[in-house]
């Protein structure tokens, strides 16, 4: 059996899906990331005649925000909780790199439009191309590589694989694919199959949204708790309704004001415009909780600095209720403090109990 890896832009994918939701005549369509990997496997195998392949790995490469208007962190949670979803629950080896965006509104239409800002994205198109020639190069690692692309900036790296002894296969979507890539006559050397339209799959490849009813987890709900959705949490995962994530945006945005109101106690300032998530782990202890609103603070060993933290903010498995002021804890930083501002923390969760899970 052939051996298959995947090699999936996934900011370009991401950016195209709505091409694909024209294309279904469906405006919600998503793709089942879950079902990609199986799909353009069997679409291979179709091609060679039969012959089986197994997919051994599939990576994706993409980006997040950084330094964002605090008013989007719903949106960045949700790219975030994406790509624990492919890790987690699809296996997915994922690459992924920050954006920053230096505190402004992450679409265009929310932004000033006489900012002249664009966000630059780093070093995607170049980790794919680096981990398809790595891989490449090793002995029996793979036999096909499957790149889910359309810029024309990967045709040296798939000429270069090609030249290594493997196939390749292309998969992309009409419209947003380079002719280099389109060409059946494939003058450029670059695959090995007929190139696959995603948009010719879509039937296979549709995430389908099944309602059913969860019991919304928030200690903020009011209501009946149990409430339709079609969203499926992960093992661990806690459920919030829709009003209530809208709800814990405006508590951060009232805590962050009550917060610039105490600087002359505190001398801290929570500033939402340079938020950003990092892989520092820091130890510390609550100094200070706001259980009715579902906040608090902690104060770090390291720099003696205060961390903002919302309930939402914290571990699977840790109750908001059950964290003392003065518990020993360790948190994922959000946002680092800067000069006089203080930072964000997220994952916050009991010292002692295992390291964070993002």
């Amino acid at each position: 059996m052939l051996k298959i890896m995947l090699f999936i832009d996934g900011t370009w994918l991401y950016s195209n899906t709505p091409k694909l939701a024209e294309a279904y005549g469906k405006v919600d369509f998503q793709v089942d990331f879950g079902q990609l990997p199986k799909v353009l496997a069997e679409e291979v195998s179709r091609q060679m005649g039969g012959i089986e392949g197994h997919v051994v790995r599939t990576y994706l490469f993409g980006s997040y925000a950084a330094n964002y208007d605090l008013r989007d962190e719903d949106a960045v949670q949700r790219r975030l909780d994406f790509f624990s979803l492919l890790k987690e629950e699809y296996h997915y080896e994922l690459e992924t790199f920050p954006v920053n965006f230096k505190g402004r509104r992450l679409r265009r239409m929310d932004r000033d439009p006489r900012d002249p800002f664009e966000p630059k994205e780093k070093c995607v198109d170049i980790a794919l191309a680096t981990a398809m020639l790595y891989y490449a190069a090793i002995p029996y690692v793979y036999d096909i590589a499957i790149a889910v692309i359309g810029d024309q900036d990967f045709k040296p790296v798939l000429q270069h694989v090609r030249r290594l002894g493997k196939r390749v296969a292309i998969a992309s979507i009409q419209g947003s694919c380079t002719l280099d890539f389109a060409d059946p006559r494939d003058e450029s050397r670059v695959k090995d199959f007929d190139i696959i339209w995603l948009d010719h799959l879509l039937h296979l490849l549709e995430l389908k949204y099944e309602r059913h009813q969860l019991d919304c987890q928030s200690p903020t709900h009011e209501g009946e708790r149990r409430v339709w959705t079609t969203f499926h949490p992960r093992k661990g995962q806690k459920f919030f309704c829709d009003a209530c994530r809208a709800e814990f945006a405006h508590q951060k945005q009232d805590a962050q004001q009550e917060f610039v109101n105490a600087t002359t106690e505190t001398n801290v300032v929570y500033d939402s415009a340079t938020t950003s998530r990092t892989a520092l782990t820091l130890s510390g202890s609550v100094k200070k909780k706001v259980t009715d609103r579902g906040f608090g603070f902690v104060h770090a060993e390291h720099d003696g600095r205060d961390y903002f933290f919302h309930f939402t903010d914290m571990h699977p498995g840790l109750d908001f209720n059950e964290l003392e002021e003065g518990a020993l804890v360790e948190f994922q930083v959000k946002r680092e403090p800067s000069a006089d501002k203080a930072g964000a923390a997220y994952d916050v969760r009991k010292a002692g109990t295992g390291s964070a899970s993002l």
